[in-house]
């Protein structure tokens, strides 16, 4: 058995969680794609990459490339016509990847030869962003100075995960022009308000009897502002929202991809684990050691896949019994490869695995965020303590998570339930998660209290009402 293969899959598993998590970690259609371009170029160990999207019917328009685009670059540099690119062109007609062995050998276009010695690519490998039938896009990987032969697996992998990738491109570009049209309406709302502020100067000026009129027409002006702020926060909630459930779609995929090659794995460790201990070897200790070597790897894997798939469930039913020191668990397994070795995870659980009625995908979110706030805030060593607990009643259910981190300012802790506020530098989070949080716990009939000391760490108190040993008979 080859024994590459396992670390080889975590490898791949952790490229790809990387992948995930720097899609949802932004609401730029510029820098997802960036990210894909990236994480992609990283996942098949290539050196360059490309990202191409659908300008028009006729032209391409160059999104992102690893290494990147230098900043600045004009949209006229950026567009390809996609006649002068017939490999580009047969890949979105076939909606299937093209792959180039060695480009000294092959028959290009004018417009390919040059970028091809523009960058000195040999092997390359064309990988079309399939979503319902459509072609949004094509990922361009290829290899530098020495020609290189992808195998099967490299492009089936790259293939698949491309097409879930389409997904997180459409969201990216839907956000975009959610973006521009409110960026329109704002400017119209301005436009108009200024518009109107000017007519109500010049008719008070001419007739004070206008005033009453004026402060209606001032009311109005104020609830269309209060008005346009809570789409705001609803458009961003939906997006984030929407970018979860793509999120979900690609995970659940690449587990289910993952978990077959690991029950092949797994069915030759038990033969193998059979035919060393009915036939006598001195070496058997030796080969018990690296078998059970091959058992907790797989089983590591096997549990990180079954955390991801607890994670991606595709329900908004509210009838679920969530189990909350597992959802607990599968958040820490996920989050694992994010805890630098300077942290410490207390867990102090309740031995009774208590559970609360609801939609356990919102829960795992919700915790999620939580948890991530908590990491972020340690800069140094730290300790982040997670304790469960139920009331003398047995009707509430406790979750309290502490960190020891940098804390919050006390003029901020009644904003951070907000929508977009942060205290994180810019570009480094949206604002929405304490926000989606909050109103998940709430959609469970809890409640959610914070309390911090700026220095001393952050203490969040989480309450769920859980699901009487009586209805759990009937159920």
């Amino acid at each position: 058995m080859d024994k590459s293969s396992i670390p080889k899959s975590v490898r791949e598993l952790n490229i790809l969680i990387k992948i995930n998590q720097d899609i949802i970690s932004t609401l730029v259609f510029e820098d997802v794609l960036q990210a894909i371009s990236n994480g992609m170029s990283e996942l098949l160990n290539i050196e360059t990459a490309a990202v191409y999207t659908l300008h028009n019917e006729h032209e391409l328009l160059l999104g992102a490339t690893t290494p990147p685009l230098p900043p600045g670059v004009p949209l006229e540099v950026r567009l390809a016509s996609i006649d002068d690119h017939p490999h580009i062109k047969r890949a979105i007609q076939d909606r299937k990847y093209i792959v180039v062995d060695d480009t000294k050998t092959a028959k290009l276009s004018a417009s390919e030869q040059s970028i091809v010695e523009l960058r000195n690519l040999r092997s390359m490998l064309f990988l079309p962003f399939v979503l319902k039938g459509d072609v949004l896009g094509v990922l361009i990987l290829g290899t530098c100075n020495e020609a290189r032969e992808y195998s099967q697996h490299e492009v089936n992998l790259g293939q698949t995960i491309a097409n879930h990738l389409a997904v997180a491109i459409q969201n990216a570009k839907l956000h975009q022009d959610i973006k521009d049209h409110r960026d329109n309406l704002e400017k119209l709302v301005h436009e108009k308000t200024q518009d109107l502020k000017t007519a109500i100067e010049e008719l008070q000026a001419a007739n004070d009897e206008l005033y009453d009129k004026n402060e209606i027409i001032i009311d109005q002006n104020s609830e269309l502002k209060d008005t346009l702020q809570h789409l705001k926060e609803t458009q961003a909630q939906l997006l984030q929202s929407e970018k979860m459930a793509s999120l979900g779609t690609l995970t659940a995929g690449v587990a289910h991809e993952i978990n077959n090659p690991l029950n092949f794995i797994m069915g030759a460790y038990a033969r193998l684990e059979k035919y060393f201990r009915n036939k006598p070897d001195p070496d058997f200790k030796e080969s018990d050691i690296l078998l059970e070597s091959i058992k907790e790897g797989v089983e590591r894997i096997s549990n990180i896949v079954r955390s991801l798939n607890q994670f991606s469930r595709s329900s908004s039913a509210m009838d679920e019994e969530c189990c909350i020191n597992s959802i607990l668990d599968n958040c820490l397994t996920i989050l694992n490869n994010k805890i630098p070795s300077n942290i410490s995870i207390e867990k102090r659980f309740n031995l009774n695995n208590f559970k609360v009625r609801g939609n356990a995908a919102n829960l795992h979110h919700a915790l999620l965020n939580i948890l991530t706030n908590s990491i972020q805030a340690i800069d140094d060593e730290g300790i982040i303590s997670i304790t469960t607990t139920k009331d003398t009643m047995g009707s509430i259910a406790s979750v309290v998570i502490q960190d020891t981190g940098r804390g919050i300012k006390n003029e901020d802790i009644e904003k951070v339930m907000e929508p977009f506020f942060t205290t994180k530098d810019p570009g480094m989070g949206t604002g929405l998660g304490l926000s989606i949080a909050y109103s998940i716990i709430k959609e469970h009939k809890g409640s959610i209290a914070l309390t911090s000391d700026e220095g001393e760490g952050t203490h969040v108190h989480i309450k769920l009402p859980l699901i009487l040993q009586t209805q759990q008979i009937k159920n």
